[in-house]
């Protein structure tokens, strides 16, 4: 249903096309059949849009857009059957059990900390309280968890992290002075997930510019609010937290003179970055791609959203599916390809566009490390601007984003060794010699003593309006980060029609404006919650560093958990409460809401403790077992020319 010129703004539905019953039954009926494609291997050549039926259909390997359904390809090997059978009501008894321990626990949690409050009142002076915390509680059945959870044996790996039972007397860690950056990452990657939720919930109606035309006036349009469904803004802000993170150590020990150890460093993080950033990838592709011959993903959407499906191409035999999964993840994989939106045109998943980028981008940056990295630390400072400064200018934004975290951390520095001298409030005070002494050389010096006076002035009030600025800093960048795309409407949006006409010509003729405004507004946000601490508190909290924790997994999930278990939770749950209005759509949302981020936590939490643990520590110990120390000749080595 298209939206009425005479409608008022305010009834305007989210979604264009009301699914009718037989959509419903469809969908109900299409697990029982089984979908077989023939597919030729994937060669990393298909088109990377995901936005229409067509390419769908186009990157499934369809000739004609017609699926040929039939049960070829679909039994279980009999040699596996009899185990099958044993095992299932087993497996099935005790998931069954442990969702309910998973379910049950933060009631427990709430009635063991009133009882923890009430035994140590009542048993206050006489020596009885147990410091044990919320294991020992007098509730009955109360403090039975650690005992049921060592009794789970195997399946503790799918308890999650924050319901795992913790050791009262061990000792609390510190936190690190940039752990605000694995929070401002955790917060980018939940509103990254928004966004992508938001294409199957919703039209592409809501990502327009508020007010470009008469019909759209919706509120998650209007600036600041719309970063819960922009992703532009906090992918960049992704790769900036990368450069951050990546030059810490490196600048760090290059600052301290330790030259040799910086070298080591870099040479470490060049190593490991690949299995860092595609070893888990790989993991979960293949079990994309058994879930895609299991034919778990919808191949039928619903009209009026934006995204309606998104199924991998599915091929009969499972053999079959392997060897299209193989040539796939080759291509994502590939070191040395120097196309990097290969990421964009994986066929299993779509949003992991942003890793060949991210490795690209990485050995780009270990490179400058390498090149500036025995140069002082304000030489180092101007080449790393200029070469920000020129990937800004021609539309080099994804070097520009790694660059800048570089040169945020450098300044972090350079900001910390400034502040160690006597500053303006710590100047002693100065007596009538020195009073006269200074005002002969002010009046010696002329306008360069006035100058001194002013900067001096200036770092004063600064210091004095140091959160005011920082917080009113932030809110522009946040405003300038809300610039919506140009296929949105930007050049018509009020309030950002000035800043788009500001942006370089080169970027407009290469029609590519998106690069200019948010890359320079997600530099500045990250540099001004760098150097106001009240800001990073927004950052530092449990829920920002638990979503920090779980950031790249979470970001390598979503998309297969959204259009799995997501399609089929928001189809059955908006057939249940009807959509004959904006208040029964939205409450057949928020049905589907709590279980969808349910399994995303869930299945992104159970790959941080496993897959990215495991690519971790395997990626620094073949390095350690690999790496050769340093030799101790007894004569220099000779030059040659």
């Amino acid at each position: 249903m298209a939206p009425n010129a005479t409608r008022p703004w305010g009834s305007q539905p989210a979604y264009d096309q009301v699914p009718t019953e037989d959509h419903f039954e469809e969908a109900t009926s299409e697990k029982t059949r089984y979908t077989t494609v023939t597919v030729e291997p994937w060669n990393g050549s298909s088109s990377g849009s995901s936005c229409a039926d067509a390419d769908a259909e186009a990157d499934a390997g369809f000739s004609s857009g017609r699926e040929k359904r039939r049960f070829a390809g679909t039994s279980l090997p009999s040699s596996g059957l009899a185990g099958a059978v044993f095992a299932l009501p087993i497996l099935a008894l005790r998931i069954t059990y442990l969702c309910w321990l998973v379910a049950t626990r933060p009631v427990y949690r709430i009635l063991d900390f009133h009882g923890s409050n009430n035994s140590s009142s009542s048993s206050s002076g006489g020596g009885g309280g147990s410091g044990s915390g919320a294991f020992t509680m007098a509730i009955p059945g109360s403090s039975s968890w650690p005992g049921t959870y060592e009794k789970l044996g195997a399946f503790q790996v799918l308890v999650p992290s924050f319901l795992q039972p913790m050791d009262p007397n061990a000792p609390v860690k510190k936190m690190h002075s940039t752990a605000w950056l694995d929070g401002m990452r955790g917060i980018a990657s939940f509103f990254v997930v928004c966004t992508h939720i938001s294409v199957v919930w919703f039209n592409w109606h809501i990502h327009n510019g508020y007010g470009i035309n008469e019909h759209e006036h919706w509120l998650i349009q209007l600036p600041f609010l719309r970063l819960a469904i922009s992703g532009p803004p906090h992918v960049a802000t992704f790769f900036i937290i990368s450069g951050y993170a990546l030059s810490y150590k490196p600048i760090k020990l290059s600052r301290m003179g330790r030259f040799t150890e910086a070298n080591d460093a870099i040479a470490s993080s060049a190593f490991r970055r690949w299995p860092r950033l595609f070893f888990m990838p790989m993991v979960i592709s293949f079990i994309v791609a058994l879930m895609t011959w299991l034919d778990l993903f919808a191949t039928r959407g619903w009209g009026g959203v934006a995204i309606p499906s998104r199924s991998p191409p599915r091929v009969g035999t499972l053999f079959g599916q392997i060897g299209h999964w193989i040539p796939s993840i080759i291509a994502l994989t590939d070191p040395f390809s120097k196309n990097m939106d290969r990421g964009g045109r994986d066929p299993y998943d779509k949003y992991q566009w942003t890793l060949p980028v991210e490795f690209e981008c990485s050995m780009m940056l270990f490179l400058c490390q390498l090149c500036f990295n025995r140069l002082r630390p304000r030489a180092r400072l101007v080449f790393m601007l200029g070469l920000a400064t020129f990937c800004l200018k021609y539309i080099y934004w994804q070097y520009f984003l790694f660059l800048m975290g570089m040169i945020l951390c450098e300044l972090q520095f350079e900001f910390a060794s400034g502040s160690k001298t006597p500053g303006p409030g710590s100047a002693v005070l100065p007596t009538s010699s020195s009073a006269s002494s200074s005002s002969s050389s002010s009046a010696f010096a002329g306008p360069l003593g006035v100058a001194a006076a002013m900067v001096s002035r200036v770092r004063r009030l600064m210091a004095h309006y140091h959160l005011a600025i920082g917080i009113t800093t932030f809110i522009a960048c946040l405003y300038v980060m809300s610039t919506p795309e140009a296929i949105r409407g930007a050049v018509g949006t009020p309030g950002f029609i000035t800043m788009i006409q500001m942006v370089p010509q080169h970027h407009q003729k290469s029609g590519k404006t998106d690069y200019f405004w948010v890359p320079i507004g997600a530099s500045l946000a990250v540099f001004t919650v760098d150097r106001t601490p009240a800001l990073q508190r927004l950052f530092t909290n449990r829920f920002a560093q638990y979503m920090g924790s779980i950031s790249y997994s979470l970001y390598l999930v979503h998309g297969t958990v959204i259009f799995s278990v997501g399609h089929w939770l928001v189809r059955h749950t908006v057939s249940w409460t009807g959509m004959s209005t904006q208040l029964h759509y939205a409450f057949g949302l928020a049905l589907c809401a709590v279980p969808l981020w349910m399994t995303l936590i869930f299945c992104a939490d159970l790959a941080a403790r496993t897959l990215d643990k495991w690519s971790l520590s395997m990626g620094r110990r073949l390095y350690d077992y690999l790496s050769v120390p340093d030799a101790k000749p007894d004569a220099p080595v000779p030059r040659t020319n």
